[in-house]
């Protein structure tokens, strides 16, 4: 029977403010998604990002008698500092710790997100939702199916002397990878970065919606021949969080790079950074933990996700497709996702655009004037 249900919370936010500054604010984006480094979950890289925690026992104690022995300094009925604070205003955004606006984030794309689990005719797959339009339908892969991109995992074992340091080193987000290409800093593109790591959480919560609906087991764990060089995630394999957070960023970062205007190779950046969301999703193949297919269905979602934050940031002009996957036993590369998607299995089946949010644009805009125009 189908299951129908609405994304009305965040879920998995509880307790985040508990583990003091992790990552700190060079760190976001460093701590890994939903399942990633150390297990985290919630809002994943904005994890305790700007919390302070709580002090030693010896300065809490110093801290305590200094305020005794200074409050009889102050005249009584001083009066109280501070007018209030604009009422539900993204200008009080930059008062806040990252990690919070992590859940304004989370809570603002999740709460116009519905999904329904579909089981017809023999035919099962997760539908996605976003403000009640058509997204992402991603059909379940036979068992006959897996069995056959099997063979594909095994063939990518032979990279794995070659590409051993990218894929542990990208068992987490991987924004050091995009910052690479384009040249970012973290003291100079701080809202980049957390556009990034927005987007990444965004992605990663959005996967394990389908993941769950769909339960694929993990490669290894249908041919014993597979033997993983990472642990094998703790949840379904299809389709690919990996595939979905890159392509996901890629489509973000590509609108935005177009947008600084201070690139004048910026083509060649896009070029590049295409490449990498296909080498950041085929790196969870060759580590023996991915079906090629798990990162057609995780493409085929975060380039969903990316035109939607887009349209959330105010970023006009980009339509959303309405995308439908049907996996074949295919390997993946990025050329045939964008010029033979029709032909294995991604179908589009409409498009549509959504309305502006306001915490998206307001991060959208800071991240604008983080041009690399000189």
């Amino acid at each position: 029977m189908a299951q129908y249900g609405g994304i009305g919370g965040i879920g998995g936010i509880g307790g985040i403010g508990g583990i003091g500054g992790i990552g700190g604010i060079g760190g976001i984006g460093g701590i890994g998604g939903i399942g990633g480094i150390g297990g985290m979950t919630g809002i994943g890289g904005f994890l305790g990002a700007q919390d302070p925690g709580g002090y030693s026992a010896v300065t809490t104690h110093g801290l305590q008698t200094t305020a005794e022995g200074l409050l009889h300094l102050t005249p009584p009925g001083a009066a109280i500092s501070g007018t209030p604070l604009s009422f539900n205003d993204t200008a009080n955004n930059n008062r806040w710790a990252t990690w919070v606006r992590g859940s304004l984030y989370l809570s603002e794309f999740l709460s116009r997100v519905s999904y329904e689990a579909k089981d017809t005719n023999s035919v099962r797959s997760i539908a996605l939702s976003f403000d009640n339009h058509d997204l992402v339908e991603l059909l379940l892969p036979s068992d006959a199916l897996l069995a056959e991109q099997c063979s594909h995992v095994r063939d990518y074992a032979d990279l794995r002397g070659d590409r051993g340091a990218e894929i542990v080193s990208q068992l987490g987000f991987p924004t050091e990878y995009f910052s690479m290409i384009l040249g970012m800093h973290v003291a100079q593109h701080k809202s980049t970065v957390e556009l990034i790591t927005a987007t990444q959480v965004v992605a990663a919560h959005m996967a394990m919606i389908a993941k769950h609906a769909l339960a694929v087991r993990r490669p290894d764990q249908i041919d014993g021949r597979i033997l993983p060089m990472i642990p094998t995630p703790g949840h379904g394999s299809f389709p690919s969080a990996h595939a979905t957070e890159a392509y996901a960023v890629l489509t973000v970062l590509e609108a935005l790079a177009k947008s600084w205007g201070g690139f004048e190779d910026v083509d060649n950046r896009i070029v590049m950074m295409r490449g990498l969301a296909e080498r950041i999703a085929v790196n969870r193949t060759v580590a023996g933990v991915h079906y090629p297919i798990d990162s057609w269905a995780g493409a085929t979602l975060g380039t969903a996700i990316g035109k939607i934050i887009l349209n959330l940031a105010g970023h006009t002009g980009v339509p959303i497709e309405e995308l439908r996957y049907e996996p074949q036993n295919q390997d993946f590369s990025d050329f045939d996702f964008t010029q033979n998607g029709g032909t294995m299995g991604l179908h589009s089946c409409g498009q549509f655009q959504t309305s502006a949010a306001p915490h998206f644009s307001w991060l959208w805009d800071n991240a604008l004037t983080e041009t690399q125009k000189v």
